[in-house]
């Protein structure tokens, strides 16, 4: 939706818009949005409404963006308490500071209105540019970036001929590698405990690269391998409870997230199962912890940091006037490390020729 448009022709939205919106005076719809703890609980609802509705700007917020000084950059995070997340900003923070610009930071909880409002609330404080996360967002966010001219660019997805600008990966092409590890080995009952798919692409890009790597080997998903759990530990426990539970459990289970696969781990060693002697299980990011954590776990390593400096050179660069790549593909690579290995049958196998073999040797 346009939001120049729910007014009179293309005009700009002023605060008597605002104010007819809610039905109250314009001294009252002035007091809500700049001393809000003065108004009504109710009023202030009905007014905040009707300015997120109508697409309103402060006017100290326009001034801001008309003069361009502020030299501050605004970025909305999925949430604060992933650590993979707080590398990306590190860097992101590192060369923005290099470059004499500020960064200020806010979080959706995974929610495409709550980022909307957040990037609202950034480009109110006269934020320059704005780093988001995914390529999926809430519709009148990217318009009201559009109608104040406000470069963004998109993290954690790569789309070559993409809508916005991006620095990130391809989210299916790297789940088909996690998949092709596991057939490598010679699993074939493979399961995947995936993040929460409404409204974030980035895990709906994951479920598909798995699903369309089985279906290119001709591997069937029965009913109960694909289960979608929240990013943590207690829901990677729930999620191999519940695989271990089926007739005919799979002997091999990506993760979409490390924390989902810490959880895994953790209940495997409650439950008495050898990883990877009965299970091989492969995470996603690569945390810090991956390599200590024992067994190391083998994981996806996510190009966070490259994707934080990434974001800040594009906007540097736009916001200096200078020519910058659109789209750039960063690389996210398969690290190897001990919890996958061949099925408990092949592995069983394997064991039954050595030992015919060295009977024959006697």
């Amino acid at each position: 939706m346009n939001t120049k448009k729910t007014v009179k022709g293309n005009r700009k939205v002023l605060l008597k818009d605002v104010a007819a919106g809610a039905q109250v005076s314009i001294t009252t719809a002035s007091r809500a949005l700049s001393q809000p703890d003065k108004v009504q609980p109710e009023t202030l609802a009905r007014i905040k409404a009707a300015a997120l509705k109508l697409g309103y700007m402060p006017n100290g917020a326009a001034r801001a963006l008309r003069s361009r000084r502020t030299r501050l950059i605004g970025t909305v995070l999925p949430t604060l308490e992933y650590a993979i997340y707080i590398r990306k900003v590190e860097a992101l923070q590192r060369i923005l500071s290099m470059n004499g610009y500020s960064l200020l930071v806010t979080a959706s909880g995974y929610s495409l209105q709550e980022e909307f409002q957040q990037a609202r609330t950034l480009v109110e404080r006269g934020v320059e540019g704005l780093v988001l996360v995914g390529g999926v967002h809430h519709p009148g966010l990217i318009t009201m970036l559009e109608e104040n001219e406000i470069p963004v660019i998109t993290t954690y997805t790569y789309h070559a001929e993409g809508r916005y600008p991006c620095v990130g990966f391809d989210n299916v092409g790297v789940a088909s590698k996690a998949v092709g590890h596991f057939m490598d080995l010679g699993h074939t009952r493979i399961a995947m405990v995936a993040g929460i798919t409404r409204d974030n692409d980035r895990a709906g890009g994951r479920v598909e690269g798995f699903k369309a790597a089985l279906a290119a080997a001709g591997l069937e998903l029965p009913p109960g391998y694909l289960i979608e759990k929240p990013y943590n530990v207690a829901a990677g426990r729930e999620a191999l409870r519940s695989l271990i539970a089926l007739d005919r459990p799979p002997t091999a289970v990506f993760c979409a997230s490390d924390v989902l696969a810490f959880g895994v781990l953790v209940e495997c060693t409650a439950k008495g199962i050898d990883v990877p002697g009965q299970m091989s299980v492969i995470g996603f990011d690569n945390l810090e912890l991956c390599a200590h954590f024992p067994p190391g776990i083998t994981t996806i390593e996510v190009p966070a940091t490259e994707m934080g400096e990434g974001a800040a050179h594009y906007l540097i660069g736009r916001l200096s006037g200078q020519s910058v790549s659109e789209h750039v593909e960063l690389q996210a690579d398969l690290i190897l490390r001990s919890t996958t290995a061949p099925p408990p049958r092949a592995q069983a196998a394997r064991k039954a020729r050595a030992a015919s073999a060295g009977a024959r040797a006697r």
